[in-house]
């Protein structure tokens, strides 16, 4: 009779020990702190992890740039004018011309393009937002290692669906 009930207890175990594990899995993906960073100049704006990235100096193309706990994880954001009024299908020939055809997934919409590829041992996803009037284009460049992608997939989503480029 006593093996019986350890068997049952067991039985009752699995599932919530299932359950604690399950829980104690998701808590850091829900203990990451959001934060909103917007361009005051141009107006593009994103939602990003705050416990992840800081924000440093501009670099040396214009790009307010955002560091990860590495070296090869990072944001850039960029805003600029759209002077030649151009479309994403323009500006993603432009981009492809420029840096070559890496790009494993593309989409491209009437109000923004999505490139994204693979770079040495990175994935790159870069995002290009233009305004409702077509004035503005704002860049969202992303990278992060390989072999972090499956951890990045949702920060990498949230990140692209919160980035805009206002009016």
């Amino acid at each position: 009779m006593g093996l019986a009930l350890r068997e049952d207890d067991m039985k009752n175990a699995v599932p919530a020990v299932l359950l604690f594990l399950g829980v104690l899995m998701a808590s850091p993906a829900l203990a990451e702190r959001w934060a909103e960073y917007e361009d005051e100049t141009h107006g593009c704006r994103l939602d990003y992890v705050s416990d992840l990235f800081s924000e440093d100096a501009v670099d040396k193309d214009d790009f307010q740039r955002f560091s990860g706990p590495n070296k090869n994880t990072y944001f850039r954001v960029k805003g600029l004018a759209n002077e030649e009024n151009w479309t994403p299908a323009q500006i993603r020939a432009e981009y492809i011309r420029e840096r070559g055809s890496d790009v494993v997934y593309e989409r491209t919409k009437s109000d923004f393009l999505v490139l994204s590829g693979i770079r040495g041992n990175n994935i790159y996803y870069t995002k290009v937002a233009l305004s409702s009037d077509n004035g503005t284009i704002c860049v969202l460049d992303i990278s992060y290692p390989r072999k972090k992608k499956r951890a990045f997939d949702a920060i990498v989503t949230r990140m692209s669906r919160s980035f805009t480029a206002e009016d």
